[in-house]
């Protein structure tokens, strides 16, 4: 039977989930104080709009800001919630109005048409604080609904209905566990799904931000969201003037295009069946094919027309099975695949190894004998699998060694003479003995068994068993660099040594709790085409989306849990996607393309592949989250992200002083040096290039803007000199007594703060000068009790930054109370052991309460999309990951503490002592371009023995989290195999671009050898298997998009060196 793909596009890329399209808007940012007036002249790109006189110059730049206003007046309608059916010549007045009194009134547009004489060699400070990214009340980065500014501690709203669940606990359901359900035979088509406007609350902007901050509502219209009364912002004579003069209401949303029905199976297995509703004329390979109920209609067919059957006919029968038993796209003689790997080889006597053999065999099979990781080139040709190096001498008289690389002691020139590398291993593909299995779903390791190959080339002693014994067993571990090219191996691998499709594949809901299991048609468990089209990543989603939203294929239940939480989401801006799950590991499907631009039909389906063990993963339905940008406190209430802060400000030493800028990125404090900074764009620059029209639109800017910002981010924690993490500060405090008591939310101050014009001119002005000093300066007290002292710009920047650092220390603090909380109940969910403290009730007023019992292991689904979000996938921040790890210097010695960031393309190391305020950075930076990650039994086998006792005790630990673990040392560990190049400091090829790919190396660059050595090693130790988890899939999927930004680069590296000629 034949279904006809969901998607009109098979080379079509996912998105990652989110808004906007190009990817999870970032949090909100504020530079606070004044900017340098030589980095604001460089921002400025319109210069040359110049007269006689300043009159000439403001009218000018006053008629270019009203034709670039107009020209964008439409795109600023829609980005503030405007319906294209209420644009007319009327709301375009309107708008481009309301624009030009915003830009008359905008300081930093005052600054920029009033200049003055200035002395020479003196710097000079320019306009006030401002919201990164926005331009006239209007924040390029954000999504097209507008957010209302709110507090940014809420309660929680209160609930209209009973049964209707928040969207942000679905993992505490009250649904409980349920089997397979039933679909609707026939599906009536969707109602139109209205677009309601969710309003995400942030912190109130207060000061001189508050008037042009895109946080605060711009649209007072009847569709704006309502909000409880402690919501409700004042309107004040500050508060922005809506751009639209009409009221607007919400668009719904079109019905998707369905192709398919399904029909009701109602016996007692109870299983959703697919069925085609009618045969597709544009598909040539249906034609002449009966469906499923007339082949069984028809009976037997008699053998001579089987033999008769040719071309599209052949699918349908057992010949077509036979045809799919190889990859269609292997050609004899030809090259199917072939990449660079990181390949472990062992040899055993013994014949008896499982054909599912993984990382926990491995640690349990002796008498392993195994050489040390090496990268190979492997080349699949010819039903063989073959394993080139490069020429090494393994011995080298010592006249002669000056002649020889000593990295590798690699032969120059063999090669070129030979015209091919060295072949080192062969794998039979057609042998009974050979089989493939997933060594560990963590890095996505795979592993092959086979009888020993002899070659034809000269072998070493020490490989004579792996080639030339006539018992025992070769074993063979690779690693790919990237995650989606491995699983493309292992796929086709699988494919080739006899792997078929079940007759049903089950899908999982965890957020409703909710299983479903699609029959496969027996045509498609041999047309693996077929079963490409019908499984497709779209067709799936919209299979299940068809069968919850039907009111007679599930129970009340089921529809009102749908409905109230998944589809709620979905009307908020969210998408759902599919995952396979590994205990609690997920592996999302993400990309329909593979690192060379070749369409994955086989994305969704590669997953029946990941057997480790004897346990296979199971593809799951999940809304693709980002990173979350809220807590749930204790009390009930949401506590949103504060925006983050960057700015200028001088460092007070005993000795001396020091300028230095500060930026803070997801919970740490970065300190740079001003030559560094890499300064956002201030309003103003932003207007002079769309005044410049280097670019055609508001949109096409706002996703430059985008990309640039998370490029930004980057490069300053890549320039930071030291880091620290805000959860470690105890206070910030006012250095000036009087007023440095206080400790809320709302700092102290007074009139005299006020009158403070900052700079040298407020300072010129000032009666006390000490006392001036003071009121501009504070304190950030750390928790092991020193004190690190800052001077602002002016006493109202004191208090801004003091202001805002409590909110951003408050709410990373909660963060990470709700992170550790979330990771110890999927450690506890994955382990077979009782927790090593068992939860406790607290008492309250003295009044005891019975502890409930602890529930059974691994009955209740824990949540795993804020440990795997989309945001590693979707590069929409500029830390992808971060968190204190373990590490020691190469493969002996002690771990000492470090802190890690995971930014694009690069491992950036920060040093942590108790002794010093700042964490300083390490010098040594890890490129992802070539890097390896492994973990686990792999990586313990990098280390030398004297390092690693297995039989060594695990003893429970317990953190000041309050993390609490007992794992093996193998199960905390990860190695990163890179290679040092001068290439790999750079961000792209054509230097620091900022919409260059991250990671990578010039495409003419020399392609690095395969010798033993080439590579680096790095050794890292978390605090818990589900940790290591999390930093290798975050790791593998940054590797992913080096190389697929890399693209022509990583071609020349798989194409070079040549391959032995083999007779059949």
């Amino acid at each position: 039977m034949t279904v006809p793909a969901s998607s009109s596009n098979p080379h079509h890329t996912f998105e990652a989930p989110g808004t906007p399209p190009w990817g999870h808007p970032p949090a909100r940012r504020l530079f606070i104080g004044p900017l340098p007036d030589k980095p604001l002249a460089i921002m400025h790109e319109v210069t040359q709009l110049t007269g006689n006189n300043s009159e000439s110059f403001d009218a000018s730049y006053a008629s270019a800001v009203g034709d670039a206003l107009d020209r964008n007046a439409h795109a600023f309608f829609l980005r503030q919630g405007g319906r294209a059916q209420d644009w007319d010549e009327a709301a375009r007045e309107n708008v481009r109005d309301e624009l030009m009194k915003r830009w008359q009134e905008c300081p930093w547009m005052r600054s920029l048409r009033h200049k003055t004489h200035r002395a020479v060699g003196v710097m000079h400070w320019v306009g006030t604080t401002f919201e990164v990214g926005s331009i006239l009340g209007v924040n390029m980065l954000d999504s097209h609904a507008p957010t209302p500014t709110a507090p940014s501690v809420v309660p929680e709203a209160p609930q209209l209905e009973s049964q209707v669940p928040d969207a942000s606990t679905t993992a505490l359901s009250s649904v409980g566990p349920r089997s397979y359900w039933t679909a609707e035979s026939h599906l009536s088509p969707p109602s139109p799904q209205g677009s309601s406007s969710t309003a995400s609350l942030s912190e109130q902007h207060g000061g001189e931000l508050s008037a042009f901050s895109s946080g605060s509502p711009l649209l007072a219209t009847a569709s704006a969201p309502s909000l409880p009364t402690e919501h409700v912002l004042p309107q004040g004579s500050d508060a922005p003037r809506s751009i639209l003069k009409h009221p607007t209401g919400t668009l719904s949303d079109k019905s998707r295009t369905k192709r398919r029905v399904l029909l009701l199976d109602r016996d007692a297995k109870r299983k959703v069946r697919l069925k085609e509703s009618r045969r597709s004329p544009s598909r040539a390979d249906t034609r002449g094919i009966p469906l499923e109920n007339e082949l069984a209609d028809e009976g037997p067919v008699p053998p001579a027309a089987v033999l008769a059957r040719t071309g599209g006919e052949v699918v349908e029968c057992s010949a077509g099975a036979t045809a799919e038993a190889i990859p269609s796209q292997e050609v004899p003689g030809d090259v199917f695949l072939r990449d660079r790997m990181l390949v472990r080889v062992c040899y055993t006597k013994s014949e008896s190894l499982s054909s599912h053999f993984d990382e926990a065999r491995n640690r349990q099979t002796t008498h392993l004998r195994h050489e040390d990781c090496m990268e190979f080139l492997v080349v699949w040709r010819k039903d063989m699998l073959e394993l080139y190096e490069d020429y090494v001498c393994p011995y080298m008289p010592p006249q002669f060694q000056s002649h020889v690389d000593h990295i590798g002691q690699t032969i120059p020139g063999k090669e070129y003479i030979k015209g091919h590398k060295h072949l080192a291993f062969l794998i039979p593909l057609a042998s009974e003995r050979t089989s493939v299995s997933l060594y560990s779903f963590v890095d996505l390791t795979f592993c092959i068994l086979c009888p020993p190959t002899p070659v034809r080339e000269r072998i070493s002693r020490a490989r004579v068993f792996f080639q030339l014994s006539k018992e025992g067993t070769n074993v063979f571990v690779f690693k790919v660099k990237s995650r989606t090219r491995a699983r493309d191996w292992l796929w086709h691998l699988w494919r080739r040594l006899g792997g078929k499709i079940p007759p049903s594949i089950e899908i999982r809901c965890p957020e409703v709790d909710v299983r479903i299991r699609i029959d496969v048609p027996a045509a498609e468990v041999f047309n693996f085409d077929k079963a490409y089209d019908t499984f497709s990543h779209e067709n799936i989603i919209d299979l299940v989306q068809r069968s919850f939203s039907s009111e007679h294929g599930s129970s009340g239940s089921v529809l009102r849990d749908w409905e109230t939480i998944i589809e709620r989401e979905l009307r908020a801006g969210k998408k759902l996607a599919l995952a396979w799950r590994f205990g609690c590991q997920l592996d999302w499907v993400w990309q329909e393309q593979d690192v060379e631009g070749h369409a994955r039909p086989w994305a969704v389906l590669s997953g029946l592949s990941l057997w480790q063990g004897l346990r296979p993963a199971h593809l799951e339905l999940r809304i693709a989250e980002h990173f979350p940008d809220c807590v749930r406190l204790q009390t009930g209430k949401k506590m949103f992200e504060p925006p983050a802060i960057e700015g200028y400000l001088d460092r007070i030493r005993q000795k001396n002083r020091q300028r230095v800028y500060l930026v803070t990125h997801d919970g740490n404090l970065f300190s740079l040096l001003p030559s560094d900074a890499n300064l956002p764009l201030p309003p103003s620059a932003h207007l002079s290039r769309l005044i410049s029209g280097l670019k055609p639109g508001v949109e096409e800017y706002s996703q430059s803007l985008f990309e640039s910002e998370v490029w930004r981010g980057a490069e300053q924690i890549r320039a930071a000199q030291g880091t620290l993490d805000l959860r470690n500060i105890r206070t910030v405090k006012r250095a000036y007594r009087p007023l440095s008591q206080d400790d809320g939310e709302d700092v102290a101050h007074d009139a005299v703060d006020e009158h403070d014009a900052g700079g040298h001119q407020g300072h010129a002005h000032g009666e006390d000068k000490v006392q001036l000093h003071l009121r501009r300066t504070f304190d950030i007290v750390l928790a092991s009790g020193l004190v690190i002292r800052f001077e602002a710009h002016s006493a109202r920047d004191c208090i801004e930054w003091v202001r805002r650092l409590r909110a951003l220390v408050t709410y990373w603090s909660q963060r990470q109370r709700v992170d550790v909380k979330d990771e110890m109940d999927i450690a506890f969910a994955a382990s077979t052991r009782v927790r090593l403290t068992p939860r406790m009730v607290r008492c309250t007023h003295g009044i005891g309460h019975p502890t409930p019992p602890e529930p059974p292991m691994n009955s209740e689904s824990p949540v795993l999309t804020p440990l795997y979000n989309w945001c590693p996938l979707s590069a929409c921040r500029s830390i992808i990951k971060a968190g204190r790890v373990f590490t020691r210097k190469g493969l002996r010695g002690q771990y000492k503490l470090v802190q890690l960031f995971l930014i694009p393309g690069r491992l950036i190391k920060f040093d942590v002592s108790p002794t010093s305020a700042l964490h300083h950075r390490n010098s040594k930076e890890i490129g992802l371009l070539d890097a390896y990650v492994c973990s686990g039994y792999f990586a313990m086998l990098a280390l030398r023995p004297s390092e690693y006792n297995p039989e060594s005790r695990n003893l429970p630990r317990r953190y000041h989290d309050g993390l609490e673990t007992d794992e093996r040392e193998e199960d905390e560990l990860f190695v990163i195999w890179y290679r040092k190049s001068s290439a790999s400091a750079s961000a792209a090829p054509g230097g620091n671009r900022p919409n260059a790919p991250a990671g990578g190396f010039h495409p003419t660059a020399p392609v690095p050898r395969l010798s033993k050595g080439s590579h680096k090693l790095v050794v890292f130790r978390t605090r818990s298997k589900v940790e290591r988890d999390a930093w290798c899939w975050a790791l593998g999927c940054e590797i992913e998009k080096v190389v697929r930004n890399n693209r022509d680069r990583e071609r020349r590296v798989r194409e070079s060196g040549g391959l032995v000629e083999l007779s059949d």
